[in-house]
């Protein structure tokens, strides 16, 4: 009886302690240092950010090998071989870090009054992002992408590219009629422009010319009607329209160079080196330099840097050794700004589109303006490299637009290739799919062709196998590079 009863005052005690820890628990409990709300604006500049201090090796080892910038030793693009290694980078480095921030943040500031300018920000650099993504890899998780933690979809559907590109189309349409409605309010985070809404609009309208373009193979006739609008609601018109993130030591720019064994390996290929040699074009010395040493975070050149010596890596063992490096004073320092999509790739896409019968305007000139826009550029670079007008000048004279249609489309796209060196590969990779210009002649001692999408991570089959594997029938039915491995808008 005696443990009867003391088992009863025990669970009287337990009780009573149970009720006075659980009352007011969230009260006594909460950490006073906690995070109760995020800013909008600070995680929009966060995905800004991880735009371009994220890894760069899948541009490099797929995309720069894959357009003949460069060559180097553990680059698989070389030979067109498809590791997951490198597949997986481009997917995780744009979908974690990136997207993230803006999945959470577009449909918080959509209720925002005070912040529709951010709003349409987040969704124009949300646009940026998933388009770099479907030109890689074609169809992926879009419209149910960033919803595990709202929503609890851990194995979203792939959309597939078309509907993607409708869906760009409509943010950005949406968006700029949000910028043009709230133009007297500030982007908030914003690292390219200030705050500007005004150079977002610009920002938007250019995406959708490059949105437009892209589809010349698929739907002229939308081609046609997008390039039209977009120049209507106003392009950018000079470099200080670009989005350029600044970088710092904190924060370096993804191009800052991982150097092995105190050694940057990262090669001129041959041919960028030979067009640009026969062009006498005068980015080539600022593109590559010839290196005695190379000590880390401090290249060092020395004699020959003649850029008519320049010798750029060969597929022919014949040919005489590389000595070109990429210039890393340049390019590959820490704090060197990253531009995310060049002004001149603007007006060569306008030139094309003039050339195509899209738009009214004078090719030659906008072919002219994006050459001069580029050279002009790359004095923002670590060191700031100076082309000088007499060197313009002498360069537009020396290779003028052709007369005859397809060679001026040749022309043109072939100098958005020499621009895109050392940013924008990816984006040039995709260029050259969609043109066909510049024309390259495959690594000879591979199967001759090279690839035109990138296989999907090996992570996709492990987390979300049914949906990936019902993406890949579209491409060949085999995860790798091969015939029917192509993008929607790339028929």
């Amino acid at each position: 009886m005696k443990n009867l009863f003391n088992s009863i005052l025990l669970f009287f005690f337990i009780v009573t302690v149970l009720t006075g820890c659980t009352k007011d628990f969230a009260k006594y409990n909460l950490n006073p240092d906690a995070i109760t709300s995020v800013d909008p604006g600070a995680l929009l500049s966060d995905a800004m950010v991880n735009t371009s201090n994220v890894d760069m090796f899948p541009r490099t080892a797929y995309c720069h090998a894959f357009m003949q910038y460069g060559y180097a030793n553990d680059w698989p693009g070389n030979a067109y071989v498809a590791t997951d290694d490198v597949s997986q980078r481009y997917w995780n480095n744009f979908y974690r870090p990136a997207l993230n921030d803006l999945e959470y943040i577009v449909p918080v500031l959509k209720a925002r009054t005070d912040m529709q300018s951010t709003y349409a920000a987040a969704r124009i650099w949300r646009v940026f992002i998933y388009q770099k993504l479907t030109d890689y890899y074609g169809d992926i998780p879009y419209s149910q992408a960033g919803k595990a933690l709202n929503d609890k979809v851990f194995t979203p559907v792939y959309d597939p590219q078309q509907q993607i590109y409708t869906d760009f189309v409509k943010e950005l349409r949406e968006s700029i009629t949000l910028l043009t409605s709230n133009a007297s309010q500030k982007v908030s985070g914003d690292q390219f422009y200030g705050g500007s809404a005004a150079q977002w609009k610009k920002l938007a309208s250019s995406m959708l010319l490059k949105i437009g373009m892209r589809l010349i193979k698929v739907d002229p006739t939308q081609a046609s009607a997008l390039a039209k609008e977009a120049i209507a609601d106003g392009v950018m018109t000079s470099n200080a329209d670009m989005p350029i993130l600044l970088h710092n030591a904190a924060a370096p720019n993804g191009f800052n160079f991982t150097l092995n064994d105190g050694e940057n390996d990262f090669f001129l290929h041959k041919t960028l080196v030979t067009e640009m040699k026969v062009a006498g074009d005068p980015r080539l010395a600022v593109y590559g330099g010839v290196y005695n040493t190379f000590i880390a975070n401090s290249g060092t050149k020395t004699l020959p840097v003649d850029t008519t010596q320049f010798n750029g890596y060969s597929f022919k063992a014949t040919d005489p050794a590389p000595n070109t490096r990429v210039n890393y004073d340049a390019f590959g320092q820490k704090d060197t700004p990253f531009f995310d999509f060049a002004y001149a790739e603007v007006e060569f896409l306008t030139a094309e589109a003039i050339v195509r019968g899209y738009i009214t305007g004078s090719a030659a000139d906008h072919y002219k303006a994006g050459i001069t826009g580029h050279m002009q550029s790359l004095a923002k670079l670590s060191g700031g490299p100076v082309i000088t007008d007499a060197q313009i000048s002498a360069y537009l004279t020396k290779n003028p637009l052709p007369a005859a249609a397809e060679a001026q489309i040749s022309k043109i796209n072939t100098e958005f290739w020499v621009a895109g060196f050392v940013f924008d590969a990816d984006e040039v990779w995709a260029n050259w799919r969609r043109t066909g210009y510049p024309v390259l002649t495959p690594n000879p001692g591979t199967s001759g062709v090279i690839p035109r999408k990138i296989p999907y991570p090996q992570s996709e089959f492990n987390l979300n196998n049914a949906n990936v594997t019902a993406a890949l029938a579209n491409y060949g039915g085999t995860n790798n590079f091969n015939d029917k491995a192509r993008v929607w808008w790339d028929k």
